[in-house]
């Protein structure tokens, strides 16, 4: 040992922590490297996963920037919206549409104004000991049922049966001053409903003895209380056919459509569901321009490389390996469901590259949005079409693709797909167990009673690509994805290295801490043995002189 210690001029000033640390790291450093690599592994999928899912979101916006795929490919038009409109409804695209709409008469509240008062503070009762105000249904002349009865000794100012007759559903009360400065007078008017059956009257009463007459003298009276409008509907004419409405909106003119009439016409004004070629161009260019940013990215992120400063995060990763082959197989998908063909993006101008990039021909395309736009329509949004449009689609929660056959058997049963249906209060529902479950059909009565047995019509469902990709993107952004469970395991995995360098580093400073404690006492062993030694010759050096002495 002593010619160990020699060799490392040991006991002659040599640095023994420096010693101790070049032997523990010995130890250290192949397993430091093992560590820090497997960190930067996990490090990497994470950065990966976040720069995939960064392309998701964005393309997930632009997705939704275009609009619901079920409408967003037709535009309801309307060529005077000051004096009608039209609206998609119920979450689906209304069949293609063009009509001659007028409005004959706008839909209008009944109005009434009573007698004016002096003052805000006159008590309505006068000097009745009761006094009632009864809101009925109906005219004068014919009247209905009690719509309200308000008892004026309780309710005895203007502002408070105002504010009483608001509390009311259906009617609103306004106090509204005439007269001059020096001479107010103070009306209260009544607004009901609008429409026909909303018709109403007022009735102010005593009652003495059991015997209820009209109120007169002072206070509020109903003498001379003026129905100044009568409540009317709203009658439009759609082609010619003349449709009536309790309101200015009409819901049951067209399926998914609400048509709102806004002022009396002098002219037919022209309403239509037509294809909203900028929508369709705008998704496809979208659809393009998504596919190809996240295919750039997805191949980047699981390339492999022999330099690791080249390789994706998540390369060789079995988890992220098929998200490519997941994408470009949307390409190659055809739509079914729409009318009884098949039809694809190639059939639009779409093109694939040898990168597995896609490239619109703007030209093809442009010539297919023109000639065929219902199968433009098809292949980048969903449809819902039911070739007798007096039928509408209400839901259609995890429906299969495809031709749907909906019938009236010789028995007067309805079926969808030759299976039996349900149908209750308007709606025709799928047998669950078959390929219509899930399918809900507003089957009105004109067709539930008038169809004749035998009677037989098609839905065409289909979900495009829009919505397909919207529903991946979706997928890719669950908790439970397989890369988003990727990006979660590698985070786990950075805090148990973190866990396991806390130790690792405990471990290896025990070594170092032992090596320095061991070369220490060397160290002191061969001082002491060097000190003897330099005696021993002191001495054998002085003696020897004395002898020759």
């Amino acid at each position: 040992m002593v010619d160990i210690l020699n060799t490392l001029n040991a006991g002659s000033g040599v640095d023994i922590k420096t010693l101790a640390k070049n032997l523990t790291d010995t130890v250290r450093v192949p397993q430091q490297l093992a560590i820090d690599n497997r960190k930067l592994s996990s490090s990497a999928k994470i950065s990966s996963v976040g720069k995939i899912m960064s392309v998701v979101e964005q393309f997930s916006s632009a997705a939704t920037a275009i609009g619901n795929p079920q409408t967003f490919q037709r535009n309801p038009s309307s060529s005077d919206p000051t004096k009608i409109t039209m609206e998609f409804t119920g979450g689906s695209t209304a069949s293609t549409f063009s009509g001659k709409v007028a409005v004959n008469q706008l839909a209008s509240e009944t109005s009434i104004l009573f007698p004016p008062l002096t003052s805000l503070s006159t008590n309505l009762a006068g000097t009745d000991a009761n006094r009632t105000l009864k809101l009925i249904s109906g005219t004068a002349g014919s009247p209905g049922s009690e719509l309200a009865t308000i008892d004026l000794k309780t309710v005895n100012t203007l502002p408070a049966l105002r504010d009483r007759i608001n509390q009311i559903a259906g009617f609103e009360a306004t106090i509204i001053t005439g007269g001059t400065t020096s001479s107010p007078s103070y009306y209260i008017g009544v607004k009901g409903k609008a429409g026909e059956s909303n018709r109403f009257f007022a009735s102010v009463t005593t009652d003495v003895n059991g015997t209820a007459s009209n109120a007169s003298g002072a206070g509020l009276v109903a003498n001379g209380a003026e129905v100044i409008r009568q409540g009317t509907d709203a009658v439009i004419s759609v082609d010619g056919v003349q449709i009536t409405s309790g309101t200015n909106i009409f819901n049951d003119v067209l399926p998914n459509v609400t048509i709102t009439a806004k002022a009396v016409t002098n002219a037919d004004v022209t309403l239509s569901s037509t294809y909203n070629t900028v929508g369709l161009s705008n998704a496809m260019a979208t659809l393009v321009s998504g596919y190809n940013l996240m295919l750039e990215t997805i191949k980047t992120e699981t390339a492999f490389n022999i330099d690791p400063k080249k390789r994706g995060g998540l390369a060789n990763n079995a988890s992220t390996n098929g998200l490519v082959s997941e994408l470009r197989r949307f390409t190659t998908q055809s739509i079914a469901g729409f009318n009884d063909g098949v039809h694809t993006l190639a059939s639009l101008g779409v093109r694939t590259n040898r990168d597995g990039s896609l490239k619109l021909d703007e030209t093809a395309f442009a010539t297919a949005l023109k000639q065929t736009p219902e199968i433009v329509e098809a292949v980048l949004a969903s449809k819902q079409q039911i070739t007798d449009s007096r039928l509408s689609i209400i839901s259609a929660t995890g429906v299969p693709t495809g031709k749907y056959k909906i019938s009236k058997d010789d028995t007067g049963q309805w079926k969808i797909n030759d299976s039996l249906a349900t149908l209750s209060t308007g709606k025709l529902t799928g047998k669950a167990g078959t390929s219509s479950e899930g399918l809900i059909i507003s089957l009105p009565p004109g067709v539930e009673i008038a169809a004749p047995a035998g009677y037989s019509t098609a839905l065409y469902y289909s979900k495009g690509i829009l919505e397909r990709f919207n529903d991946m993107l979706k997928s890719l952004k669950d908790s439970q994805s397989s890369i988003q469970l990727v990006s979660t395991n590698a985070t786990k995995a950075i805090s148990d290295i973190s866990l396991e360098q806390t130790k690792f580093d405990a471990k290896m400073k025990l070594i170092e801490d032992r090596y320095l404690k061991q070369f220490s006492q060397m160290n002191s062993a061969v001082s002491a043995g060097n000190n003897t030694r330099s005696a021993l010759t002191t001495f054998i050096e002085s003696w020897t002189a004395g002898l020759k002495g």
